[in-house]
């Protein structure tokens, strides 16, 4: 016997909700201020009764902004390093956005106010570039719509989390430079817990935060013979004019640079899979067309480039 077609009124009865709520969520509308937990309810049930968008579903679609924004939170003081690795990864994300059908709007926040006042544009979905934990819940309460994170990490389950390997490029790089025990020098990351997870993997006295230039000189003439893994390119390229490239490796976000010296060994995580991997993500969430049970942090391994 045939299945019947799961229904938007199915998924209200089963929920206890009205028809319009259910609507109003499935469609991404925001012309009713829906709580984000209904809103992840419904989807989760929707998705686990095999509800399939129809042509009125579909037809509302088309009538949408079609307009995803790119936010990336520099609310810290940010570095050049750091600019440029984010703002490299929002056209990476402009570039698929556009090839997947959707147009793009860039916003570069340096305050938490500014993230916040994002939401009063009607976009589809929501790519924002790092964030702290305790921004999480306020800046998300905001939205209505899709939002996946890039470059940082939360124990939140309900968003998806697209992020760099770190243990492993780092395992990687001790590998390459024969190494067990190198020094780090990262930039100030404004998530804690991605900060703390690549931290973790050195002793303390051999870890250097960025801030400007400030000391990195002194740090890296007291590490004088030993050697270090460098995260991000211009960063690296820093790192260069004081010791010898090849007793550093860096872990970069560009499949091609010239930034850095061309035998400077690299361990790669490009920005250009991290975009991709996260436009398709954002097709299966607009879509419905997406794994409720499946894990909702994206571990992006890295490809080794080695120039002897």
């Amino acid at each position: 016997m045939k299945r019947e077609k799961v229904t938007m009124k199915d998924i209200a009865d089963k929920l206890g909700l009205s028809l319009a709520t259910v609507s109003y969520v499935i469609n991404h509308s925001e012309k009713e201020k829906i709580s984000h937990d209904t809103r992840i309810k419904v989807l989760e049930t929707a998705k686990s009764m095999g509800y399939v968008p129809n042509q009125t579903a579909k037809s509302l679609a088309n009538r949408r902004s079609n307009l995803v924004g790119i936010i990336v939170n520099l609310s810290n003081p940010p570095s050049s390093n750091l600019k440029y690795q984010y703002l490299d990864l929002a056209a990476e994300l402009e570039r698929e956005i556009y090839l997947a059908g959707y147009d793009s709007i860039l916003s570069v926040a340096y305050e938490l106010e500014n993230i916040e006042m994002k939401y009063k544009h009607s976009l589809e979905a929501v790519f924002i570039i790092d964030i702290n934990e305790k921004s999480l819940k306020k800046v998300t309460s905001k939205y209505y719509v899709p939002v996946i994170f890039l470059d940082c990490d939360f124990d939140e389950g309900l968003f998806y989390k697209i992020l760099p390997d770190y243990e492993t490029a780092i395992t990687q790089a001790k590998a390459l430079l024969k190494e067990e025990s190198p020094y780090l020098v990262m930039d100030n990351v404004t998530n804690r817990t991605l900060r703390e997870r690549i931290t973790d993997c050195f002793a303390k006295e051999d870890i250097y935060i960025h801030h400007g230039n400030c000391g990195l000189k002194e740090f890296l003439y007291a590490k004088k013979n030993r050697k270090g893994i460098i995260i991000g390119d211009i960063l690296g390229s820093e790192v260069e004019r004081y010791v010898d490239n090849s007793d550093i490796a860096i872990i970069s976000s560009n499949q091609d640079t010239d930034i850095l010296m061309a035998d400077t060994r690299r361990i790669i995580i490009s920005n250009r899979q991290k975009a991709k991997i996260a436009v398709e993500i954002l097709k299966k969430l607009i879509t419905l067309d997406y794994d409720a049970a499946g894990h909702t942090q994206i571990l992006l391994k890295p490809d080794l480039t080695s120039s002897e």
